[in-house]
């Protein structure tokens, strides 16, 4: 069990009020709240608009990855900026996120927006990236250039390492 974090917020918002409920952004895996930003400023011309950095990512607090774990992180947040109900909008393993928050909380959902997810095991997914990821050794300073090398060791991707490197 682990205590539930309240997580970094980009928040925007029209410049007239509406009573429509907010819409909230769940990116994915190695991501950030910040990847969404193109699609949370176009609604945010007409809704108030939150981009979660879930744990482990962006700007949050780290701790256990679970899904679970984050889920509680959303619905806590959701309570702390008033932004409940919600229509949340999950890419991923956003999504995922998303449909347990859904499951679990539906008083804090107003409508949900899955992407790039399935509700179900598919057998696909980063199991082995993540177990690469953690068999790197990270020596005490770092910068971008030599994240990048030593990402390179375990990620071909230029595209993936880039990703990556935003959370590092």
């Amino acid at each position: 069990f682990s205590c539930t974090v309240l997580l970094n917020v980009i928040e925007r918002k029209p410049e007239a009020e509406n009573r429509r409920p907010p819409v909230v952004f769940l990116h994915g895996l190695y991501g950030r709240a910040r990847n969404l930003g193109f699609f949370q400023r176009r609604i945010a011309e007409n809704r108030r608009t939150l981009a979660l950095d879930l744990r482990n990512h962006g700007d949050s607090p780290h701790g256990p990855g679970d899904i679970q774990s984050m889920a509680e992180d959303v619905a806590e947040t959701l309570r702390a900026h008033h932004a409940a109900p919600a229509a949340v909008m999950g890419h991923s393993m956003g999504g995922k996120v998303a449909m347990l928050l859904a499951l679990e909380h539906p008083e804090l959902v107003s409508s949900i927006v899955i992407g790039d997810m399935a509700p179900a095991r598919t057998g696909h997914g980063q199991g082995k990236l993540a177990l690469d990821l953690l068999q790197l050794k990270f020596p005490g300073k770092l910068n971008r250039d030599g994240a990048n090398n030593l990402l390179a060791t375990v990620v071909e991707s230029q595209q993936v390492r880039d990703l990556l490197l935003q959370n590092i």
